[in-house]
């Protein structure tokens, strides 16, 4: 247990104080799951506008956690933050755009969210963290699900958007959620 201890402290000093910042945005992933199947028939426009500041929010914390300077791989969390920001940004602020164009964006979302999901699950074997195994399979088969959505966007109406995107957010959720009670247990 000590060599997990001193393995987590060298590699994820500085993202241990934040282990909380993973666990809100795992909730709030599973939160936004559950809304989409909730309501389902909720207009393009409105899933735009909760998808960006969701995506916003989680870009702003990726980007924090990147601000520890004694982080490994603290300069592709900065990335992912980055992007995620912008998608975020843009997503909220031109909203009539963003529905027409919102297959494509929550693809290629999915797509980079499946990616950084990877990455955390291989991080969560580091760390010795139990479902590790489990994110990186959900994160793979959110990866196939995004290049489904982006290969064709008209055969996958709404309703199938719907269905993917709220898998996807639910998995997601429960991949950062694992990991931040993981990174707390390293804590204690």
């Amino acid at each position: 247990m000590e060599k997990i201890l001193n393995y987590l402290t060298d590699k994820y000093h500085g993202c241990l104080k934040y282990w909380w910042l993973l666990l809100v945005l795992g909730i709030i992933m599973l939160l936004l799951g559950a809304m989409i199947f909730i309501f389902p028939m909720l207009s393009y426009i409105t899933m735009s506008m909760l998808f960006g500041v969701s995506i916003l929010i989680s870009g702003i914390f990726y980007i924090v956690m990147s601000s520890t300077k004694t982080l490994k791989g603290r300069g592709w969390l900065f990335i992912a933050g980055l992007v995620e920001l912008l998608f975020g940004i843009f997503l909220t602020l031109w909203p009539a755009v963003s529905a027409m164009i919102l297959p494509y964006i929550l693809g290629f979302w999915l797509l980079f969210k499946g990616f950084t999901l990877v990455g955390i699950g291989a991080d969560m074997s580091d760390v010795k963290g139990s479902g590790w195994g489990w994110s990186i399979l959900w994160a793979l088969a959110m990866i196939i699900c995004a290049f489904i959505i982006i290969i064709y966007p008209i055969v996958f109406g709404m309703e199938a958007v719907i269905i993917w995107v709220g898998v996807s957010c639910l998995v997601a959720g429960l991949s950062l959620a694992s990991f931040a009670i993981n990174l707390r247990k390293g804590i204690k």
